[in-house]
């Protein structure tokens, strides 16, 4: 009996769908959907293409944003496109890190000194000095990834000084001076079995331990542990020695023969085979020597002379290494002297080269010590220093260049170390270290008797991680400034580069009454000179847009006015400022001074003639010499009626803006997000320490939630994400003097889902789409959570690097890892991609997608356009499996039909698959003829449209060549021939596809080699 034809439509009103197994797609969804637009139901037409902007200047950029409406770069540096010139602007250099902090060791003990090694494995062996009631030496290892305890706090009985730990093949291998006399010895801990543990062996019984840090050093190099060490012979020497993988020592190598008491080893790994730099410092004759030797121990170059410290003395000393150059990192210390040009505390550098001479002392950092050994990254030295003073003791990341680059510890940190430097493990990207910090804070000022002017502050140890990556970078516009999160919070003025607020406030603030000239009283109510003056200080800088920012104020002075002058001055010393990015000539100190008889502070330093930073000494001398009623009507201090010190933003992990403030969350206590006070005209975003909200990471029944990973705002509340939960806040918040504080606690939504990507966060009508670790989810206004991400679920192991609402339509754009970009059209609820190369970040500029990719090419999307830079953009359309007579029916298919409008030249490649056989068995080649040449172009002048020509429509049959199936699969891809002498086009529009079928019975023929029982 002859089948009856009839057709199946196949309209073009749906989407990918990945989720559905591809033999039971309906019909009207695809496989495969590239390069469409939706622009219209049931049309597929072609996305615009992307034009390329300007190449960047030098260096490495990896994400997009805007700045006041102009697009800006970032990477290793800032860069600002201008679109006057067509040109980018470089603006500074920006140290992209993601720090963390966890704690190792806190007990009832302090710990004065901390060491820590990383295996491959994921363990962290930690060494430390333990003081309590005796002092002791141990180790602890901990599982990197948990902080859980692998092997409990262990002595080291036999320890006689600072330990060190290296992680060497299958072992942790612990140095330590021995109790025997002269003896520097070792033990080994198998780190696949952490309990086994080898018997402590000596490494020399020549060992000098003059030095309060230990005199010794060493670096792993070629799965070869070089140790250097103060020797003992002939009046003191250097060593050096070596233990291979399998722990067996080889020579001894002998030079130097002075006493030695700081050791600095470093290895140069790009010459091959490594060769390895060592420096020392004789605190007797105050010279520091260095030598290079080659991976057996043989002498490159005899020890030279680097430094000679005419005055103070060398505390700490580290090294690096890499093509034939060395670099020393040492810091001095001298007296702390107001008013002199003394340096006090500074990290300097010299370059050691394997032959040549050294290079010039370069001062890094004033008033800054050395906190962990230098390491190198991406061609770059760092070092991790500290600023240690009593008040806000904190570590900081600087570069060789002095640039700072992330801060742990803020205001906990354990000072200056007198008792040697953590090792830095260098994994990948990522810099892991150990540090001292303030784990118990108890005030001991006392209300009756002597008063103590300090804390109690007990030492632990805690694992520092620097992460060297823009990926995770966060922006938000507000105040006037671009605020970028990381290792420390950027801001970007237009102009300048720098940290948000002030690092650090003045300290050590000391003032001297002067009798002798001046209008001060000397007893400013007619009685009282004890403490009758109080002075204050502060930072203030001026950004690009006029916002003033300002320090913390410090700690208040009090003057007791002596001797029998009846008026008199007071000379203000005031530290100047040096850990900043913000031009250190540009920062005014401002002085305010408060009396018995008026008792408000009031600005002393002149507004017209500013008392200006002068980064080149320690401290600045201001006199002030004016009465009381002279300064009455001067600016008053900022904090005056309680409001609430500016205190510098933390390194952060996330941001967001939301009603008015500026929130972060803080990347070194992830639980912790801060919030600015409210940003009104012409001020800039002030942050304090006392306007933070904690957020527990547990909670009830759902156990533990995690960290904040991103933050974002919607409607009138705050969303805080974490890994798989999600929270929200409501409120206005506090007024300037953090009272009236009206935020919610926050609010648990969901532990279904979250994120832990803040670049898949955007916002549209329908609520907060972002990508969880289960796909791409949509957290609606009525703060319900639900999957729109099912038809895209192929791309569920790929990262989403950009996701952007795209003006003028209602589509929402995800870049991929993958180089695909997924489009999500939220008013037909449907997906397709777009192809592309690897994208790194995009933004909306001047409305449009802007895009950097892997290679740091910009390419903007530009409207008519169908070029993707020089690549042409090209269309393809996979169905599913079209089974017209069910799963395994038997349909007798005759030929396919498709409707469309022709638009520019292209052909068309259309491949056809049968019974689920992935591999295409037929392909044809379509070649419209449609193609109109330019006006009076044609052989025949009238023969083509406007005259008569073919016209637009674009219809084609195509014939199968195996009809009788059960199912079949067709391939729609478009191909540009440059042949064409035209600029790529829009190609073509497809209405939809029909299909020509019989259905022959309801179960398929199978062959007898596929049938069993």
């Amino acid at each position: 009996m002859a089948l009856q034809k009839q057709p199946v439509p196949i309209n073009f009103a749906l989407g990918v769908d990945t989720k559905t197994d591809p033999k039971q797609i309906s019909l009207g969804r695809f496989l495969e959907l590239k390069n469409c637009n939706f622009s219209k139901a049931g049309l597929f037409q072609k996305r615009n293409g992307f034009a390329s902007l300007p190449a960047l200047p030098s260096g490495t950029y990896s994400y997009l944003t805007t700045y006041n409406g102009g697009l800006t770069a970032l990477g290793t540096s800032l860069a600002s496109y201008s679109t006057g010139a067509q040109q980018w602007v470089n603006k500074g250099t920006i140290t992209a890190t993601d720090i963390t902090s966890a704690a190792l060791v806190s007990n009832n003990a302090n710990q004065q000194q901390c060491d820590v090694a990383i295996s491959s494995t994921g363990l962290t062996c930690c060494v430390y000095t333990d003081v309590g009631t005796t002092t002791t030496y141990k180790y602890t290892i901990v599982d990197t990834a948990t902080q859980q305890v692998v092997v409990a706090p262990t002595s080291i009985s036999t320890a006689n000084g600072t330990p060190r730990v290296f992680t060497l093949n299958n072992y942790f291998v612990i140095v330590f001076p021995s109790t025997a006399a002269n003896t520097l010895q070792y033990i080994a801990i198998t780190i696949t079995a952490p309990a086994t543990v080898t018997v402590a062996t000596n490494l020399s019984t020549n060992y000098s331990n003059s030095g309060a840090q230990g005199a010794f050093d060493g670096i792993v190099a070629n799965n070869v542990l070089y140790i250097a060490f103060a020797g003992n012979g002939g009046g003191g020497d250097l060593r050096v020695t070596s233990l291979s993988a399998t722990l067996t020592q080889g020579g001894t190598t002998v030079f130097a023969v002075e006493p030695t008491t700081l050791v600095g080893i470093g290895a140069d790994f790009t010459t091959g085979t490594p060769e390895i730099y060592v420096a020392k410092y004789n605190s007797a004759s105050l010279i520091g020597k260095w030598v290079v030797l080659d991976n057996n121990l043989s002498i490159i170059r005899a020890p030279t002379q680097f430094e000679f410290l005419a005055a103070g003395q060398m505390t700490n000393i580290t090294v690096t290494a890499a093509n034939q150059l060395g670099k020393v990192f040492y810091e001095t210390t001298g007296a702390f002297t107001y008013g002199t040009l003394a340096q006090t505390d500074a990290v300097n550098s010299r370059v050691i080269p394997r032959a040549g001479a050294v290079g010039g002392k370069v001062v890094i950092k004033l008033g800054c010590g050395l906190a962990a050994k230098a390491f190198r990254y991406n061609n770059t030295s760092y070092f991790v220093g500290t600023y240690g003073s009593n008040n806000q003791p904190t570590y900081f990341l600087i570069d060789e260049n002095g640039n700072i680059g992330a801060k742990f510890a803020y205001q906990n940190g354990a000072g200056y170390l007198t008792k040697g430097l953590s090792s830095v493990s260098m994994i990948g990207s990522t810099a892991y270290f150990s540090f001292l910090y303030k784990d118990l804070v108890v005030p001991v000022n006392k209300t009756r008797g002597a008063s103590v002017n300090g804390v109690y502050a007990q030492l632990g140890i805690k694992l520092g991680t620097i992460n060297f990556t823009t990926s995770n970078m966060v922006t938000s516009e507000v105040g006037g400034n671009l605020h970028m999160t990381g290792g420390i919070t950027y801001a970007f003025d237009g102009s300048s580069l720098v940290e948000q607020g002030f690092h650090l406030y003045p300290d050590y603030v000391e003032c001297v009454w002067n009798a002798l000239g001046g209008s001060m009283a000397a007893k400013p109510d007619g009685a009282t000179n004890t403490n009758a003056y109080y002075y204050t200080a502060l930072y203030e800088w001026a950004d690009n847009n006029g916002n003033i920012f300002r320090s913390a104020p410090s700690i208040p002075f009090g003057v007791t006015t002596t001797g029998a002058a009846s008026t008199g001055s007071v000379v203000v010393n005031v530290p100047c400022m040096r850990m900043t990015a913000k031009t250190l000539n540009a920062i005014k100190i401002v002085i305010y001074r408060w009396s018995v008889a008026q008792q408000t502070f009031y600005q002393v330093t002149s507004i017209s003639a500013p008392t200006f930073n002068d980064p080149f000494t320690d401290s600045i001398a201001f006199t002030d010499t004016l009465a009381d009623a002279s300064i009455v009507g001067n600016s008053i201090l900022y904090t005056t009626g309680g409001v609430v010190e500016d205190i510098g933003a933390p390194a952060s992990c996330a941001a967001t803006l939301f009603k008015t403030r500026l929130f972060l969350a803080d990347a070194e206590d992830r639980n912790l997000v801060w919030f600015s006070k409210p940003v009104i005209e012409n001020t800039p975003v002030e942050f304090s320490d006392l306007l933070t909200r904690y957020l527990a990471p547990t909670i009830s029944a759902q156990g533990n939630t995690g960290p904040i990973t991103a933050l974002s705002a919607m409607d009138d509340k705050l969303i805080v994400f974490k890994k798989n939960a999600l929270y929200y806040m409501t409120g206005n918040g506090p007024d300037l003097t953090g009272l009236n504080d009206d935020f919610s606690e926050f609010v648990f939504i969901s532990s279904t889902v979250g994120t832990t990507n803040p670049k898949s966060i955007v916002f549209t009508p329908d609520g907060i789409i972002f990508q969880s670790d289960k796909g791409i989810w949509i957290l609606t206004r009525d703060l319900n959570t639900v999957y729109i991400g099912a038809a895209v679920e192929a791309y569920n192991s790929y990262t989403v690097t950009s996701a952007l609402t795209i003006p003028g339509t209602n589509q929402v754009r995800f870049t991929m890892s993958s180089g695909d970009v997924l489009v999500y059209d939220y008013f037909f609820k449907q997906w397709f991609t777009y192809t592309a190369t690897a994208i790194q970040s995009s933004c909306l500029f001047q409305n449009l997608q802007t895009t950097i990719d892997s290679f740091g090419a910009v390419l903007q999307e530009l409207s008519g356009s169908y070029l993707d830079g020089s690549r042409p953009v090209t269309m393809k359309i996979k169905t599913g499996w079209i089974n017209i007579a069910g799963l395994q029916g038997f349909q007798r298919a005759y030929f396919l039909t498709l409707l469309g409008s022709y638009l520019s030249p292209h052909k068309l490649i259309v491949s056809i698959a049968y019974d689920y056989n992935d591999s295409f068995t037929q392909s044809t080649v379509i070649n419209p003829d449609n193609y109109t040449p330019n006006y009076g172009g044609d052989s025949l002048y009238g023969g083509t449209s406007p005259f008569g020509g073919p016209g637009t429509l674009e219809q084609w049959r195509v014939f199968l060549q195996t009809q009788k199936c059960q199912a079949i699969q067709v391939t729609i891809e478009e191909v540009y021939d440059p042949s064409y002498g035209v600029a790529a086009g829009a190609g073509f529009t497809l209405s939809g596809m029909n299909l020509i079928v019989g259905v022959k019975g309801v179960y398929p023929r199978i062959k007898a080699a596929n049938s069993v029982g």
